[in-house]
């Protein structure tokens, strides 16, 4: 997408609504009238004293449409529930302007408008948490690139943390801050290994929340990789991720080392933001330590039981330019500033989006001069096709026609008169990069 836009039927959504994997269970959509009708069809007691529901919504938006037509609709509905949920979650994205855009970085008018919206929110959150407790996540539009903390969102909830854990008949939630990157620190990143070594267990689920459903990604939002490689490196069981961000419900499966972590993204509450399947929210039943259950609701249409992910098919969990035989890499964020040249582009921590115009340097005695190939990690961040060119002087630019993709990697040739110069110039349009590599 060119930039995330939000209003319904904006050019921007193309993406957003491509057709979604069947992860409800039949036709019609939304078979069940009633939420006991659900829990009757999965045979799920939720009266049972060893169960207890748990609600999921995420990208409510708020400052896009009217804020009574969104969570308060939503905790109409959970009122009326038989059985009371253990909590109430909004899975980040809470409003919309503490960064319009991936990169952007708010001025003082808009930092006051992010207030305004946090301070609506905050309005329905305290009504909900006079019954249920709620449990936020922060996304992309909750914060912005250049604060260490979330100083906006701390402005107006200052007693709510960034990320937190804690615990329901023994089973562990862990809520982390996505960020405006989908980068989580190294502080953030070490506080979540310890969480799950101190939480997990292997006879009940574990639950993680993360806007950014990124499990996987090497070029934009990679972050999210490395800090679920880093903390789930030893766990053995039923681990899940619940995240928002794309505005549609999608299950993915991803393989760690020793298990199997199913990355359940939810669509959004907010019933005129772009996206599928909307506004709906999620209930998920547990059972024994175990998550049994998830039921989705599309609000005005009904209820459907979600099937199981397909876990005998996982994705790989590669971190960058892993299982790639280089001679020498570099990652944007750690330590490419001396090779970039130009910068048009906007700056999101360890990756460029809404890329014009970037422009690297590397002299070939970084792979000892044996290097015959430079592979950049990119992916598309609009609607044009990226575009290539090299040079082995900064002046005279070459298209490359045929460049090889395979995953996220872009392979290139380095020309002749690269190698004869010894260094080799680059220059990248229209796709988000998050770093570079000298190959044999």
């Amino acid at each position: 997408m060119k930039r995330r836009t939000f209003l319904k039927g904006s050019a921007g959504s193309a993406l957003a609504m491509a057709a979604l994997p069947n992860i409800l269970q039949a036709a019609p959509a939304y078979p069940h009238s009633t939420l006991k009708v659900a829990f009757a069809a999965a045979h799920f007691d939720p009266a049972a004293p060893d169960s207890f529901t748990t609600i999921w919504t995420a990208d409510t938006h708020y400052g896009i449409g009217e804020g009574s037509e969104i969570l308060p609709v939503v905790w109409k509905e959970v009122r009326r529930m038989d059985h009371a949920p253990a909590f109430f979650a909004v899975a980040g994205d809470l409003i919309c302007k503490a960064s319009n855009h991936f990169g952007q970085v708010p001025g003082e008018k808009q930092r006051e408008e992010a207030r305004e919206e946090f301070r609506a929110i905050k309005t329905h959150v305290d009504r909900i948490e006079e019954h249920i407790p709620v449990k936020l996540a922060l996304g992309n539009h909750d914060t912005h690139p250049q604060e260490d903390r979330p100083e906006l969102f701390h402005d107006v909830f200052p007693d709510r943390p960034e990320y937190h854990a804690f615990e329901v008949k023994g089973v562990p939630f862990i809520f982390l801050n996505g960020g405006s990157c989908g980068n989580p620190d190294k502080e953030q990143r070490n506080w979540f290994r310890r969480e799950v070594e101190a939480r997990f267990d292997p006879e009940r689920s574990l639950v993680t929340v993360c806007h950014q459903p990124s499990l996987g990604r090497v070029t934009n939002e990679r972050g999210v990789t490395k800090a679920f490689r880093h903390a789930l490196s030893d766990v053995d069981g039923d681990v899940w991720m619940i995240g928002g961000h794309h505005h549609k419900n999608e299950d993915q499966c991803f393989q760690l080392p020793q298990s199997i972590i199913a990355q359940a993204t939810i669509t959004t509450a907010n019933p005129i933001a772009w996206g599928t399947e909307h506004p709906g929210y999620w209930i998920y039943g547990f059972s024994k330590g175990k998550l049994a259950v998830r039921v989705f609701r599309r609000i005005g249409q009904g209820y459907a039981v979600a099937n199981t992910p397909p876990k005998l098919q996982p994705k790989p969990l590669r971190l960058p330019f892993e299982d790639t035989d280089t001679l020498w890499k570099v990652l944007v964020g750690e330590g490419d500033d001396a090779y970039r040249v130009t910068t048009n582009a906007q700056w999101c921590q360890n990756y460029w989006y809404y890329t014009k115009e970037l422009v690297y340097e590397f002299p070939l005695s970084l792979a000892e001069n044996k290097a015959r190939r430079l592979a950049v990690l990119n992916s598309p961040d609009s609607d044009k096709t990226p575009i290539y060119q090299l040079s082995p002087d900064g002046t005279q630019w070459a298209d490359v026609e045929s460049p090889k993709r395979k995953g996220s990697m872009t392979s290139l040739p380095i020309p002749d008169a690269c190698i004869a110069s010894g260094a080799i110039h680059v220059r990248l349009r229209y796709c988000a990069v998050s770093g570079f590599a000298l190959l044999a």
